[in-house]
């Protein structure tokens, strides 16, 4: 069975968790963390749209560094 972006509030949990703990790690890390090392940014942003009704772009996901920049910039805007 392919793992897929778990379920919304589990979801919001593995951001948030990258978030608050001001983590370093790069968005890459965060996809793998979600299950999604064989996705593209494509996919992965649409889930974003899709599972927290973000506004998200492919290039949005590349930009930013850490996931608290990609948070801040793009999910909290």
């Amino acid at each position: 069975m392919k793992k897929g972006i778990p379920e919304m509030k589990e979801f919001t949990d593995i951001l948030l968790n990258y978030v608050e703990a001001e983590d370093i790690k790069a968005c890459d890390e965060f996809k793998k963390d979600l299950g999604l090392a064989s996705f593209d940014t494509v996919c992965l942003s649409a889930e974003i749209n899709n599972t927290l009704g973000v506004k998200c772009e492919p290039a949005d996901f590349i930009m930013h560094r850490t996931v608290g920049e990609f948070y801040n910039n793009v999910i909290k805007k």
